[in-house]
């Protein structure tokens, strides 16, 4: 059975597919932010983005998958029949390919990222099909490099930025097509990466994509002093694993489209999971016509007066 999300998710609300007994900090994310700041300026303005080609391939993987939806969509098809029949009074965008075809863009569409560090590839990549982003990253020198990187998008509110615990967002629900999340929810508690997948959920659109990636074993929480050897470094890892967080994603209701492994142990790189999930569009109600049909075959195989699905008692019920 699929679990509803709460409403409001939270860690009085959530359950948790397991006890974590590891005992973080209580100012952990406070050395993580200061660490990020210090690597940035060591850098001169953002940190280098990790594994940036297989960031990117997960990226185009979403924009197609989304654009498949778009084309699928109702709604879609219906603007794109009346673009091909001239008609210009179209409320999306699309474009026609060299064949004529007309197909949707993803021009408009709204994306969050969890974590964007200093912009790139993620970022650069939205900005580029025009999408509308929420970029959020914990630490100020990387939001500051990043609003650096595309100031004309930063104007027009095209890029809409925020230095911010992932925790501590707050979104309405049904607001985003894309919600990213890449090398930032590992440095959550477990407990914290189990509500911010129940927020994901309740963020999306129905038919909206989540790409997350996360440590293939269970971490239940691993401080590391002197980070990337700076004096007073300190970064925080931890990770559900692989079993536990896909269990969470699909008691969700979440459909994975993409799963995929990096990482190699014979040379220290340890494993991560990359995952796209969809989160469905609720199934449509059958039209009138079908549940007449329906009903029709019923009374014929026994005709019920006060059966609701008659005939007879849709039209009692002012369905007919």
């Amino acid at each position: 059975m699929v679990a509803v999300p709460d409403p409001h998710p939270s860690l009085d609300t959530v359950r948790q597919p397991g006890l974590t007994e590891f005992k973080a900090p209580l100012d952990y994310k406070t050395r993580v932010k200061a660490s990020y700041d210090a690597y940035a300026d060591r850098d001169n303005g953002g940190t280098p983005a990790r594994n940036p080609a297989h960031r990117t391939e997960m990226v185009k993987k979403v924009f197609e998958l989304l654009l498949q939806g778009a084309r699928e969509d109702d709604r879609n098809k219906a603007w794109m029949a009346a673009m091909r029949s001239g008609n210009r009074a179209v409320t999306r965008p699309f474009v026609r390919t060299p064949r004529g075809a007309v197909v949707p863009t993803l021009w408009g569409m709204h994306a969050l990222e969890a974590g964007c560090g200093g912009g790139a590839p993620v970022i650069e990549m939205l900005l580029a099909e025009e999408i509308d982003t929420v970029a959020v990253d914990i630490s100020r020198r990387q939001v500051d490099a990043a609003k650096g990187r595309f100031p004309e998008a930063t104007r027009t509110l095209r890029a809409v930025w925020a230095e911010q615990d992932m925790m501590d967002m707050r979104f309405p629900p049904a607001e985003f097509n894309m919600v990213v999340a890449l090398y930032s929810l590992m440095h959550l508690e477990q407990a914290e990466q189990t509500v911010f997948l129940h927020r994901a959920h309740r963020w999306l659109k129905p038919g909206g994509m989540l790409l997350i990636n996360f440590p293939r074993d269970e971490v239940q929480g691993q401080v590391i002093d002197r980070w990337q050897g700076m004096e007073n470094g300190l970064m925080f890892k931890s990770s559900w694993g692989e079993v536990k967080t896909l269990h969470i994603i699909r008691e969700l209701g979440f459909q994975i489209m993409v799963q995929r492994v990096t990482g190699d142990d014979s040379v220290c790189e340890p494993s991560f999971m990359w995952v796209i999930a969809k989160k469905p569009k609720p199934l449509a109600p059958p039209k009138k016509e079908e549940w007449v049909r329906r009903s029709r075959a019923h009374t014929d195989a026994e005709p019920l007066a006060e059966d609701p699905m008659t005939v007879q008692g849709l039209k009692d019920g002012g369905v007919v």
